[in-house]
């Protein structure tokens, strides 16, 4: 059995072995105490800055916003402002060319850069104006073909169409254009470009479409007399709703195809049963063709009677 002398030794030997490993612990438990404000504070300033350089962005983004905004309206507003008083100058002369080629630039250029807003209102005001109009006079008339009118929406009331006919807007380019509660009696829309427009519960009397190009095309609510489609393009047109035709709809040489398959079925929306509806040389919804006009099918200065003589 050991000594109490050697048991003393052995645990003084102990003591003296963990002494080292405690002080360690509590050097690197100091250690780390007295870094862990500057940390905190580290974490804390660079949160924070990141917080300031986000409210930064977002100062800097609403302030280009606003001035966006600003010149936005002051084009909106000095277009109008310029424009009209044109118009009431005694000088301005409607059917000289170089008087509606000035306001055509103008127009073209505050068109390019207002909100759809904007747009509608500006069109609005030409046509209040007598400039956009298919019932003035051919020199009298503004052109606006190639200007950018895509997402305008032209809406009226049941109980009180919005007034636009003869609306006068041939060769224009209004991807997904909106005309609902409209009156678009003896509009033009010649060789404009549509695609997924849209006509609803509109008066469309002798309006034109000849030659646009607009797949998509949805119609509905409407009564069609006497409109001209001829050489249009319109890829899966549909019907949204009924339809009534009252007089003859041109669709010679246009191409329906995949159009109007909802439809088909439909006696009182199938746009083929009216006998009314003029579709020679057409490219149908299955991809067959209309009944074919074979007159006038060679143009060559009277070839055709040259070659049935010979």
């Amino acid at each position: 059995m050991p000594s109490s002398f050697t048991q003393n030794l052995v645990h003084s030997e102990v003591n003296r072995s963990s002494k080292p490993k405690s002080c360690s612990c509590l050097n690197i438990t100091k250690m780390i105490l007295a870094a862990l404000p500057t940390l905190v504070f580290g974490v804390f300033t660079t949160v924070f800055a990141l917080q300031q350089n986000q409210a930064a962005r977002e100062n800097r983004k609403q302030d280009q916003l606003q001035a966006e905004e600003k010149n936005i309206r002051s084009s909106f507003e000095n277009f109008i402002d310029d424009i009209s008083a044109l118009l009431l100058d005694r000088k301005f002369n409607r059917s000289n060319p170089e008087h509606l080629l000035h306001i055509r630039i103008k127009a073209m250029i505050v068109l390019g850069n207002v909100d759809a807003n904007r747009k509608v209102a500006i069109i609005w005001f030409l046509y209040e104006s007598h400039l956009l109009r298919a019932d003035r006079p051919v020199n009298e008339r503004l052109h606006l073909n190639g200007t950018d009118l895509s997402n305008l929406q032209f809406i009226g009331r049941p109980t009180s169409l919005l007034s636009l006919f003869y609306l006068y807007l041939p060769g224009v380019y209004a991807s997904n254009i909106t005309f609902q509660w409209c009156n678009l009696v003896g509009a033009v829309f010649n060789d404009a470009v549509m695609p997924n427009a849209k006509i609803l519960h509109s008066l469309i009397y002798n309006t034109s479409f000849h030659q646009i190009y607009a797949p998509g095309l949805i119609l509905g609510d409407l009564v069609l007399y006497g409109n001209n489609f001829h050489g249009a393009i319109l890829h899966r047109a549909e019907f949204a709703s009924g339809i009534d035709i009252f007089g003859e709809v041109d669709l010679t040489n246009s191409d329906l195809l995949h159009s109007f398959r909802a439809q088909q079925l439909v006696s009182d929306a199938n746009i083929f049963a009216y006998r009314s509806v003029n579709y020679r040389n057409a490219r149908l919804s299955d991809g067959s063709f209309g009944p074919i006009d074979e007159s006038n099918l060679v143009i060559n200065g009277g070839a055709e009677d040259t070659v049935s003589r010979n």
